[in-house]
């Protein structure tokens, strides 16, 4: 049953359509309620919850109040206030309460290693989706069906609709952007979500996805070569800087000298062809250099980068709390620079009457503030230090050790550094596959907590 948190989660499209409670709470909590009543796996939801992870809760909840009543002084009326303020609250709460939910989906070692390999199967459905819209962009007229069967369960963003004027949004713009509202979200939740696991595994040579199975080197480089061509295909610069940080990666994961010398050298061997190929196809010549150096001159790096500096006015302008969550976009643009108002782009947000952010972690600082998004910062540090020193205490106290928990802690590593680094580009930070992730590894340090204790009782 874990296995469907992950399939379940890769759909950005809202079909429950409940207020303020994503849809992934809603599935995960059906779940949990199933395996306490047909299983009978016990919840122990406080146990998950130390006095310093309750203590951050609440200090959010009073930051939050007290941005808001920041918004007075903004010409907000006070019922205006205390509604966006009730919202603000409830959205905190909800996060909470999906760490709990996951932290209780994972009891016990079988319950953990059926999430990850739900991992796998969502991304085997993610690639064979992607698969679908990259031959029809290259072959058009192929699986055009499957296609307009593929823009329903889409999301359709709302602020892009000339996007999705045509059903879907390859149809429309023939570029593969998954099942969300645009190729580099797709770039954001491919990179981030699926990768960190893959290079886990490689690193460790550990079948993280199928542990009862031994591990195949070639499958894996095979699964993340795959992931690696849809990050190309999906023609984003998102794509492209994604690529690059998993490739980095990729090498530091090695762990003999020459393991990297190969890989450093296969890394050459195929710069040099892709160079070749550049130059011997025009088409291939022509998507590169407009989603690279191109990029550089777009009125949409533009609008990010301005957009990037509006968003970060706003964190400077009201350092300590924020201004709240989900107010940026007013002060998005309070805080626009001129130039920012001649493009394109800028017209549509000022029509929608709505400026998104374009750097997820300006955005996480201008709605919560510096304090607390530096406590966010240590807790984050500590969990990876806290993962690695337990999957090394584990490996000690069990001579016969798989592996499998040092494969988890090197693949929170991978997460969030793709995680963090892609954030400072336009992804949308709280997305429930992204906060599913870190609960997951958050989770996970208390399952080995929990692992760890049962040994030395038994010792």
């Amino acid at each position: 049953m874990e296995q469907l948190i992950f399939i379940l989660g890769i759909f950005q499209k809202e079909f429950l359509g409940i207020p303020f409670i994503p849809q992934l709470l809603v599935f995960s909590v059906a779940i949990l309620i199933y395996r306490r009543i047909v299983d009978k796996v016990p919840l122990e939801p406080l146990d998950n919850v130390s006095i310093p992870q309750f203590t951050f809760f609440v200090m959010v909840i009073i930051g939050q109040v007290l941005a808001f009543w920041g918004l007075l002084s903004e010409g907000y009326s006070l019922s205006t206030v205390i509604k966006k303020a009730l919202i603000a609250v409830i959205f905190v709460t909800v996060i909470f309460l999906s760490y709990l939910v996951i932290s209780n989906l994972m009891v016990d070692e079988c319950q953990v290693r059926n999430i990850v390999t739900g991992n796998f199967w969502a991304l085997l459905i993610l690639l064979g989706i992607c698969g679908i819209q990259i031959i029809f962009v290259f072959l058009p007229g192929n699986l055009g069906s499957l296609v307009d069967m593929i823009g329903h369960i889409e999301y359709h963003n709302p602020l892009n609709q000339g996007s999705f004027v045509l059903g879907s949004f390859t149809r429309s713009t023939l570029r593969v952007n998954g099942l969300y509202g645009e190729s580099g979200f797709l770039a954001g939740i491919i990179g981030a979500c699926f990768v960190p696991f893959i290079l886990g595994a490689i690193r460790n040579r550990v079948n993280v996805f199928f542990p009862q199975h031994r591990y195949y080197a070639l499958a894996y480089y095979a699964l993340l070569g795959a992931v690696l061509l849809v990050l190309l295909l999906a023609k984003t610069s998102t794509g492209i800087l994604a690529i690059a940080i998993v490739m980095v990666l990729l090498l530091f994961s090695q762990k003999t000298r020459k393991s990297s010398s190969l890989l450093l050298g296969g890394y050459l061997i195929l710069a040099g062809g892709f160079g070749i190929a550049l130059m011997k196809i025009p088409a291939l010549y022509d998507m590169f250099m407009q989603f690279t150096v191109g990029k550089t001159n777009s009125d949409s790096t533009t609008m990010r980068l301005l957009a990037t500096i509006a968003v970060l006015k706003t964190a400077v302008s009201h350092p300590l709390v924020g201004v709240g969550y989900g107010q940026t976009s007013h002060f998005n643009f309070l805080n626009a620079p001129s130039d920012v108002k001649k493009l394109e782009e800028y017209q549509r947000f000022l029509d929608a009457k709505d400026f998104p952010d374009q750097s997820a972690w300006g955005s996480v600082l201008a709605q919560f503030g510096l304090l607390l998004s530096i406590l966010a910062v240590i807790y984050v540090i500590h969990l990876l230090i806290d993962l690695q020193k337990q999957a090394h205490v584990i490996s000690i106290k069990i001579p016969t050790d798989d592996g499998y928990d040092q494969t988890i802690a090197d693949s929170a590593i991978f997460f969030i550094a793709l995680y963090g680094i892609l954030g400072i580009l336009s992804i949308q930070w709280s997305f429930e596959l992204f906060i599913m992730m870190f609960f997951f590894f958050a989770g996970y340090r208390q399952y080995l907590h929990r692992k760890i204790t049962g040994l030395s009782k038994g010792m």
